[in-house]
């Protein structure tokens, strides 16, 4: 049996910049948006950072180092994502504040937090990448005279793009789907925001915040339908990932 949650006019109601229940305007976009923004720029610190921290695992010849930076990245990967929004609020913001007192809670915090979050799930996946291709063909590149550091930059880069963005698009994934960093951090104003140092509000921190107990109110539905996004965006790049496939290496 099937019930219709919304009809279709709804849908397009929930489509707006709008959220105002004494003017019983409930649209998301601007959720959506905050979303979309906190996730891409955590994304790319994420991104920039997990593959030096996997590149100078891959590269050091001090064990050491490779010890430190390993043991590390997997200490991060066990850190409750609340206790990462906590420490920020003690040790970020107040740092933040001392050059823009107004954006102590904004896109730009949230963002840097986030992106502490994504950086242990790349690191694993892009080292792991770098180990495997490294365990097929290291010795035929030394065979060929060549050095770790011209394997790494002429062969391994080259030939794990693909998995780079696998790697990616699975952190994408867990970037569009936290709560509690962006909850605590993003300052969560529903408000188009014109710069990185303005606060937002996600789809998730949204769900959280909104108290809908009736399946019949707007409220309950634009909620509903914030979840359903969620789980449509999460699901298309679980199938672009699957889609993706490697292809022959050479060197």
């Amino acid at each position: 049996m099937c019930i219709d949650v919304f009809s279709l006019d709804e849908i397009k109601s929930f489509f707006t910049l709008t959220w105002s229940v004494e003017e019983k305007k409930y649209g998301i976009l601007v959720p959506l948006m905050g979303s979309f923004i906190v996730s891409f720029i955590a994304l790319i610190l994420g991104f920039i950072f997990s593959f030096s921290i996997s590149s100078m695992i891959f590269l050091t010849k001090f064990t050491i180092i490779k010890l430190f930076l390993e043991k590390t990245v997997l200490l991060m990967a066990t850190i409750p994502t609340v206790i990462y929004a906590f420490s920020a609020l003690f040790i970020f913001v107040p740092f933040i504040s001392l050059f823009k007192p107004s954006s102590t809670l904004s896109i730009l915090v949230a963002s840097v937090v986030l992106s502490l979050l994504l950086i242990p799930t790349m690191s694993l996946i892009f080292l792991n990448i770098f180990n495997n291709l490294a365990q097929k063909y290291m010795k035929c590149c030394l065979n060929l005279a060549l050095s770790k550091e011209e394997f790494f930059f002429k062969f391994v880069i080259k030939n794990s793009i693909q998995q780079l963005a696998q790697g990616f698009l699975l952190a994408t994934t867990r970037a569009l789907g936290d709560t509690m960093i962006v909850l605590m951090l993003a300052g969560n104003a529903l408000a188009v925001p014109s710069s990185i140092f303005d606060s937002t509000r996600s789809l998730t921190s949204h769900i959280a915040l909104i108290f809908a107990n009736d399946f019949e109110s707007m409220a309950f539905k634009a909620i509903f339908l914030c979840a359903l996004l969620l789980l449509s965006s999460n699901f298309i790049l679980i199938l672009i990932i699957r889609k993706i496939k490697g292809k022959d290496y050479a060197v």
